[in-house]
């Protein structure tokens, strides 16, 4: 009973990341409405937020159990929920957003520790259930979001989600540690060949931050569209990923090699993203139906980077790394949309896309030296 106890904790928690996820992007367009404010800042927020719960994880969960950490990062999720709903002034929204970040950090490292544990099986099998969980949940909150447009403190029901995370840990028992989940010595010569997956991660989590966190805002100044309809963005980018992450694992049961998947993805959506930043001006609609499709092209990224790097690891060390590579596109979740939004000064503008574009064409030329790299000298454990 424990047992399952946990297992539906966990999904709960992965839950109220997908809320979380979407929530601040879908609600910038009303929110800005609503305080007669600019808050494209919210995403950088987040994300920066984000950064420093995944920092903080480590120590945590070193001094304590995972449900510890988890707790903390509901808790915190709950009352950015609250706040961001109920905000009366631009900083109480941005702060909220931050905050927000930082509970969906502490969340994510400590879910993804206590997977393993609660798997029955296959803790990969587990680890996709979980996010499929998050990307459902993440198109169905702009759902929310729109039909509360109107009245953003009715929104802040989003936060019985991590509410009840907390309710079903408060009341379970944690699992005993195995000797593998130890922390182990780390040979700095052994992780140089990660280097490249290093960098590239911190730029494709950028971009994918600009065309995710702006899912409301850029249509809604592209084509000039209410609020409510514009949150709507954010609910056709999660589902637009998730036939991204399906077409890629269908390819993958074919026998494509995941590089090739990872470098067509990533030099096709650069192209379609330089191509809607030509086309945003003049034709809108035109830009947006590109986006659509980088986005469809980006979608299994993410994972593609991380498994390529950990391949090249044993498990204890792909364990060990994990955190560091989490929190390097975390680091580019941050940073990059703040530097496009510096110099692109809107989020719709054509300078915004053109700079995404350029960073995303990097990321298949990084990943191309790692491969070369990892054949020539073999990581070993």
């Amino acid at each position: 009973m424990t047992r399952t106890r946990n297992r539906t904790a966990l999904f709960a928690a992965f839950a109220s990341l997908g809320v979380t996820a979407a929530f601040v992007p879908a609600a910038l367009p009303s929110a800005e409405r609503m305080l007669s404010a600019e808050l494209s800042a919210a995403v950088p927020a987040l994300f920066a937020g984000l950064l420093v719960g995944v920092l903080l994880s480590g120590p945590l969960l070193v001094r304590r159990p995972p449900r510890v950490t988890l707790i903390l990062g509901s808790a915190l999720q709950a009352a950015a929920l609250v706040a961001a709903a109920w905000a009366g002034h631009p900083a109480v929204f941005l702060g909220a957003a931050a905050i927000a970040g930082l509970g969906f950090g502490l969340v994510e490292a400590a879910g993804s520790v206590a997977a393993k544990a609660a798997a029955t099986g296959s803790a990969t099998g587990m680890l996709s259930a979980l996010m499929g969980t998050v990307a459902v949940c993440a198109a169905l909150t702009p759902l929310a979001v729109a039909a509360g447009s109107e009245a953003l403190p009715m929104l802040s029901i989003l936060a019985v989600v991590p509410l009840v995370t907390i309710v079903l840990l408060a009341g379970g028992r944690e699992p005993s540690a195995s000797a593998s989940d130890m922390p182990v010595r780390r040979d700095a010569r052994a992780l140089l060949p990660l280097l490249p997956f290093a960098v590239a991660l911190p730029l494709y989590v950028g971009v994918e931050t600009v065309l995710s966190g702006w899912s409301a805002v850029i249509p809604e100044r592209a084509l000039a569209l209410d609020p409510a309809a514009a949150a709507l963005g954010t609910s056709v980018f999660w589902a637009l990923m998730a036939v991204g992450r399906f077409g890629a694992a269908g390819l993958r049961r074919r026998a494509v090699s995941p590089v090739t998947i990872l470098a067509v993805g990533t030099i096709g959506a650069a192209c379609l993203m330089a191509t809607a930043g030509m086309l945003v001006g003049g034709f809108p609609v035109g830009a947006l139906a590109a986006l659509a499709a980088s986005v469809v092209l980006l979608a299994p990224s993410y994972g593609l980077i991380v498994g390529l790097a950990l391949d090249r690891l044993d498990a204890a060390r792909s364990a060990a790394v994990t955190g560091a590579l989490v929190a390097c596109g975390a680091v580019g979740g941050t940073f990059v949309p703040s530097l496009v939004l510096l110099v692109g000064r809107d989020p719709a503008s054509s300078t915004t896309l053109i700079i995404s574009a350029a960073l995303c064409a990097v990321v298949p030329v990084l990943v191309l030296v790692a491969a070369r790299v990892g054949r020539r000298a073999p990581t070993r454990p």
